[in-house]
């Protein structure tokens, strides 16, 4: 949601492709020498990071491997977590080693910054060149990635890892490990509502905004709960358990409903103009672990390696299709003329499903 960037064209067809499946697929080679923990599309580039402690650019039109962003005065020493473009290509790092690497766009080199006291769990960046980091250190920080300095701490209400953040303008908002949710200001580097309405650790944090819904989505791992809170009024307006097992994926879609996946394996969805009534549940064959939408279909990634494409109208299973050998699928992303989706998980390698 949040987006003013026009939309390219889009192939009569491909609708109808989405419905079908896709037409073929392509495994992106060399791959890494683990699993794949995060990854980052912009344009035709893809980056990958891993348990392997590196990163690989692939080039999605030729599905070209690029470079691997480690070296040995470069890189990260632990699992990589996370990372994210900055619009000029450069790219932001996080890894269980505590250290943020910023790499240059076309090079094997990166900036070490060195400011959290523990593994980082995400990171963000903006237009403007502005990033955020999140931490096991109980933080997170701001950053002027041009100057490449700390702009500002953002600490006190979390006692615990912070697990997800989401951000947008001056607002964002952060869960941690022992379920509380903070609202920031960041311009003011303070808090101004935390709350503890769920159970355990938070999974999932999401802004909203359509105009006329402005949605705070958080989510529980061990609880099964679901928060929204009203943008405007920062006011709670929906709590239940929908799930009885974790939350790991929320989206919300042109129809106005928001979906969900879940670790007992299932979707399911809610109407937001009905003050979120339960629209109907969708069955997997596994625990979903990523998910992603397109008009009225929606994607789910699971446990045994699989994808599986929903009629959100029908709740039927349209279909299912193989892609990881060694286990489930962590990540999806569609790209931004909705042609591929790229998808990676406990295979070394990202593949991509081709819907034109």
């Amino acid at each position: 949601m949040y987006s003013n960037t026009k939309k390219p064209s889009r192939p009569s067809n491909l609708k109808q492709n989405w419905l079908q499946g896709p037409i073929s697929d392509k495994t992106l080679e060399p791959g890494h020498g683990r699993p794949i923990y995060c990854m980052s599309i912009q344009g035709e580039t893809l980056v990958t990071g891993s348990g392997d402690h590196g990163l690989r650019v692939y080039n999605l039109s030729s599905g070209q491997h690029m470079r691997e962003l480690f070296a040995k005065k470069y890189g990260h020493k632990e699992w990589v977590t996370t990372c994210a473009h900055l619009p000029d290509g450069r790219l932001l790092s996080g890894a269980m080693d505590s250290q943020l690497c910023l790499w240059e766009a076309r090079s094997v080199k990166c900036d070490h910054i060195l400011s959290h006291g523990g593994s980082i769990s995400k990171v963000m960046c903006d237009d403007q060149g502005v990033g955020v980091s999140a931490s096991y250190d109980c933080t997170m920080l701001i950053w002027d990635l041009n100057s490449k300095n700390e702009a500002m701490r953002l600490a006190g209400p979390h006692k615990a890892a912070v697990l997800d953040f989401a951000w947008h303008n001056s607002l964002l908002v952060s869960g941690d490990k022992n379920g509380v949710v903070a609202f920031w200001d960041i311009n003011e580097g303070q808090p101004f509502k935390i709350f503890k309405e769920h159970g355990g650790a938070i999974s999932q944090v999401v802004l909203s905004s359509d105009g006329s819904n402005n949605m705070i989505i958080t989510a529980g791992i061990t609880d099964g709960l679901m928060c929204i809170h009203d943008m405007r009024s920062n006011k709670l307006i929906f709590k239940q358990q929908i799930h009885s097992g974790a939350i790991n994926a929320i989206k919300v879609n042109d129809h106005g409903q928001i979906i969900t996946g879940s670790a007992d394996k299932s979707l399911k969805i809610f109407d937001i103009a009905s003050g979120f009534k339960h629209a109907g549940t969708m069955k997997c064959t596994d625990a979903v672990f990523c998910m992603e939408t397109f008009d009225d279909i929606t994607i789910a990634g699971s446990g045994d390696g699989s994808i599986l494409a929903y009629d959100n109208n029908t709740q039927e299973c349209l279909y299912g299709y193989g892609v990881m050998q060694q286990g489930c699928i962590r990540l999806m992303q569609k790209t931004d003329d909705l042609t591929r989706l790229v998808v990676a998980g406990d295979d070394p390698c990202p593949v991509v499903l081709y819907y034109i």
